[in-house]
């Protein structure tokens, strides 16, 4: 009996499409790659065998790479672990010697800088507070610190040589390590107190302690220490800055700002000067207002004032300082550049760049200078603005031309938040036969002109494209460094709909503050717009920025649009832009986006299009007052309030609360009409998943095998909330475990349609919840694994209401049917294909932590799987359960393109009711197209068109011939 079960499966299996092949000529035809590093918090010049060929950077998203100084590719980068683990605390480098310390002092590494392959790494204790420090000692000597020790270790080998322990380590905060001379000195804080100084000798001997009083030391007090050694910090409450002398200092000296001719604002920081030897430190006082300060025995003394400087440098070479300067005014960048010794300009190095205003202020500038074969002063440099983009400018040969942007790295893709892909507008032809066919006013006469001068239109292009195509062919030579600076190529065209719908416009909105129109063929960015006060909402414990799609390009001639919904940073009042997401234009926002006068609690769409098409969105305030955004929606609500209806998850409370809306005086109000109390003591809402706006369902039910239907519970008010807390067991071992709840709620009613709980078991938990049925995952934490549970929803045999769905009068309490698998492989984010019609069957699509995205059919997670067949579920073709779930290589859809820090999965429609295009985002960009049931709707590329034509045209042949035999025949018999 289990090896007829066996056969019958390995049978069904090998009808289901898993996956399908991709041959070695396709890659990268129908998909791209983009790797990202994130923001960027430290920046090199490689100093080794590739010097100045590469530039050596590490993010906050836990990455260290090297990147191409001629193009911005990555030559090589590495991505360190999540969470606390993986952070970057300090990175070295010196020469050859790179070295990165990582997860507050737990891992010191060491990196080979020309092909980032790891030499050697150590494990350290770590620090409990997360602060850790890294110098190097000379050539033979690393120097690391940690909370409650110092280490001596080997740079070649990474050999401990000695060990210290810090004394008051549990009372004292240490937070800097300097080397000077032959001494180290470690830098501790007591807030409130005191500043700790220990001094170490290079044999780890330590030589003494020292107290200086610091009473004025709080958690916002910056402190940094300079070359030269000195210790330097800066009281916000004051405006002061305080310094100590670490060699010989007994006392802080204050120093106030104002006293120096400088007036903060309240971004002050600061930033240390590392090329030279001189104490010298930049004190930002604005986004572009920068002061360079010496600090002396005496104090601190303002060395040159920098007034609307953005970014600035101090590099030395051949034993002469310079001071670089960046200036943005509009359109450009002017750097200068200041001799530190007398401080005249070197007007030999002057140089304007361009720049475009959505890349904000620039922040931090890293310069290479070099001497050329003239013996003339030559630089590049790298620039880092307040968008998260890396920009390498190239300075130019000519006097007074403006310097070149070699390439760019637009990183803040590496935040994306919210993605929609929108149908491209239909080419100039087509519009026109929409114009005719759309007016019902013209009169015959007027729809024949427009249908001649269409089809005049028609041959006129017709004649331009074959005249490009000549040309093509005859002239192949291009100008790369100008496409590679515009960012198009050959096969770029205008923004035109396809035969198949495949190409869309991808609008990415990022947490950075930054909004991208990215080509969907390519990759290509065809728009961007940035606001630096836009921010993220904070809900659920996790960031969000809204993306409405009002308009999409189907209601020609009114144009598309969408809107970002998010939080202004300063105030926490609403932030909105909306904009064309074809052309990128604003529209009904200004450019720099709108600040409301409110808070933004929840949101929705209208159900309804106004005359123009346009949905509208609905904004609750903390007064519960409802406003609709654009105001001309206003009439639809005023026609449809009845049934607009919201709810609100409140995490910090664990109450979800319904409510509808109200007309009171002129304004629309949100009544409470339900409320659902979780007990937050007992537990936290982690997650809040609703279904797909708008989702095309085009099955009511399931055939069964007995030829019956049952019939799906299809709710478009239903939502999943999860929820996580812990339960004491009641045994003899008594203890305290982890617990996941489940609840399927009506958003409409407040009904309570379906719980389950999961004990012994802990998130992350990903939840994809389409049509009758929601997946989620979870780590079993008894059997040590992770799981896969489904759930489906039936009314039964008998359907309710085919026609439409109402939560007032909803069936009775659907059948639940559920299953749990086994998932073999760690996963980061899962989503469900979505197609034209919903006709294609489904696939799961899970981001692997491996790297990999692993496409699954939707049967192989169906809760009716039967242990044993029955020759009805043999008819309904029900794969038999088996525990675990099946992970074939080919069905790695992303192939050897391996994906990092996968933080989620879009999928969007194409033209072709068998293609679902997919954008995995995280860390990297990727999208391709799957067919989750092959591709039934166009012919194969090696399709044989000779052979079927040579058939059809031999059928033609034999009938005409049968024909005139079959007549000749029936005359013969007549005659007879």
């Amino acid at each position: 009996m289990m090896t007829g079960n066996i056969l019958l499966l390995l049978g069904v299996l090998q009808t289901l499409p898993i996956s399908q092949a991709l041959y070695e000529d396709q890659i990268g035809k129908f998909d791209w790659h983009q790797q990202y590093v994130g923001k960027i918090t430290d920046m090199f010049w490689d100093q080794s065998f590739n010097a100045g060929k590469r530039v050596l950077v590490s993010s906050e998203r836990h990455v260290l790479a090297s990147v191409h100084s001629h193009n911005g590719s990555l030559a090589w980068r590495k991505v360190l672990e999540d969470g606390p683990r993986g952070r970057i605390d300090k990175t070295l480098h010196s020469g050859n010697l790179l070295v990165t310390l990582t997860g507050g002092g737990r891992f010191v590494r060491k990196w080979n800088a020309g092909s980032g392959l790891a030499d050697w790494e150590v494990s350290l204790p770590g620090s409990k507070s997360g602060r850790a420090d890294l110098v190097q000692c000379g050539r033979d000597l690393l120097a690391v610190m940690i909370q409650d020790a110092v280490y001596g270790l080997d740079p070649r080998s990474g050999r401990q040589k000695w060990s210290v322990a810090l004394p008051q380590s549990n009372q004292v905060v240490y937070t800097h390590l300097f080397t000077s001379g032959t001494n180290l000195f470690v830098i501790g804080q007591s807030l409130g107190q005191q500043v700790t100084r220990v001094t170490v000798d290079m044999e780890g001997v330590v030589r003494s302690t020292e107290s200086v009083k610091a009473p004025w030391l709080s958690e916002s007090t910056q402190c940094e220490v300079t070359n030269g050694g000195v210790l330097i910090c800066y009281r916000s409450e004051d405006q002061s800055l305080q310094t100590l002398t670490l060699t010989d200092g007994q006392v802080f000296k204050s120093t106030s700002l104002q006293i120096l001719g400088l007036e903060p604002s309240e971004e002050v920081s600061m930033e240390t000067v590392r090329k030279v030897e001189e104490p010298l430190i930049f004190l930002r006082t604005a986004k572009n207002h920068m002061a360079l300060l010496e600090l002396t025995n005496d104090g601190v003394k303002l060395k040159k004032d920098l007034p609307s400087i953005c970014a600035a440098q101090v590099v030395s070479l051949d034993d002469k300082s310079m001071l670089f300067t960046l200036e943005r005014i509009p359109g450009e960048l002017k750097m200068k550049v200041y001799d530190l010794e007398t401080g005249s300009e070197m007007a030999d190095l002057y140089q304007t760049i361009t720049y475009l205003p959505q890349h904000g202020y620039p922040q931090r500038i890293e310069v290479l200078m070099f001497k050329k074969r003239d013996l003339r002063l030559g630089c590049r440099f790298a620039i880092l603005s307040e968008d998260y983009s890396m920009q390498m400018v190239l300075k130019a040969e000519r006097d007074g031309s403006p310097g070149k942007i070699a390439w760019r790295r637009e990183e803040a893709l590496a935040y994306v938040l919210s993605v929609e892909m929108i149908d491209l507008p239909v080419s100039e032809n087509q519009a026109k036969y929409e114009d005719e066919f759309g007016s019902h006013k013209d009169d015959i006469a007027t729809m024949f002109m427009k249908r001649f001068k269409t089809q005049i239109s028609q041959l006129k292009t017709y004649i331009q494209q074959q005249l490009q195509k000549l040309q093509g062919h005859r002239h192949h030579h291009h100008d790369t460094e100008a496409m590679a600076e515009s960012g198009s190529d050959d096969d770029d065209e205008d923004l035109t709909r396809d035969e198949f719908n495949l190409n869309k416009l991808i609008v990415l909105v990022t947490g950075a503050g930054k909004v991208f129109g990215v080509r969907s063929t390519n990759g290509h960015i065809e728009w961007e717009h940035f606001f630096p006060e836009l921010a993220p909402f904070d809900g659920n414990n996790q960031q969000k920025l809204l993306l409405f799609v009002q308009r999409t390009t189907a209601h020609f001639p009114n144009p598309p649009q969408c809107t970002v919904v998010g939080k202004h940073k300063g105030t926490g009042n609403g932030f909105l832009f909306s904009f064309n997401p074809i052309s990128g234009e604003p529209v009904d926002t200004p450019p720099t986006g709108q600040v409301l006068n409110y808070r933004i609690t929840q949101t929705s769409m209208l159900g309804e299009l106004d005359d123009h098409f346009l949905r509208g969105i609905l904004l609750m305030d903390p007064d519960n007052q409802i406003h609709v955004f654009p105001g001309k929606c206003l009439s639809v609500l005023k026609k449809t309030f009845g049934s607009q209806y919201m709810f609100v998850a409140d995490r910090e409370t664990g109450f979800i609360k319904g409510y509808r809306t109200v007309p009171n005086q002129g304004k629309f109000l949100m009544e409470n009409v339900w409320t659902v109390n979780l007990q937050k003591k007992q537990q936290t809402i982690t997650q809040v998943v609703g279904k797909r706006p708008l989702e095309q369902v085009h099955s009511q039910g399931r055939v069964l095998g007995d030829r019956s239907v049952l019939y799906r519970y299809l709710n478009p008010n239903l939502v999943v909330v999860v929820t996580e807390g812990e339960f004491i067991e009641q045994s003899q071992r008594g203890g305290v475990f982890n617990t996941i709840n489940l609840y399927l709620l009506d958003s409409v009613t407040g009904h309570m349609v379906f719980h389950c709980s999961h004990k012994r078991a802990k998130g992350p938990i990903t939840v994809v919840h389409s049509e009758n049925w929601v997946v989620y995952n979870y780590f079993n934490q008894k059997s040590r694994r992770l799981e896969m549970a489904v759930l489906e929803l039936y009314e039964g045999k008998e359907q309710s209401n085919s026609t439409a769905f109402s939560s007032f009068s909803s069936p009775r309490q659907p059948l639940v049917l559920r299953q749990s698998y086994i998932m073999p492989l760690f996963i980061s984010t899962m989503a469900t294909t979505v197609t034209e019609k919903g006709i294609t069957s489904k696939q799961i699509i899970f981001a692997l932590k491996l790297g990999g995205l692993l496409a699954l059919p939707k049967a192989l997670l169906d809760p009716r799987r039967p242990l044993v067949p029955t020759q009805e579920t043999m008819e309904e073709g029900t794969i038999p359960y088996i525990p675990e779930l099946p992970v074939n290589a080919e069905a790695i859809i992303n192939y050897n393109q391996s994906l990092y820090n996968v933080q989620g999965i879009h999928t969007s429609p194409a033209g072709l009711e068998s293609t679902s295009l997919v954008l995995s985002y995280g860390l990297d960009l990727y999208f391709t197209r799957v067919q989750p049931s092959k591709m039934f709707d166009v012919l194969k590329e090696d399709f044989d068109y000779f052979f079927i034509s040579a058939v059809l045209l031999g059928m033609f042949v034999v009938t005409i011939a049968t024909q005139k035999l079959s007549a000749r025949r029936a005359l013969s018999r007549a005659w007879k």
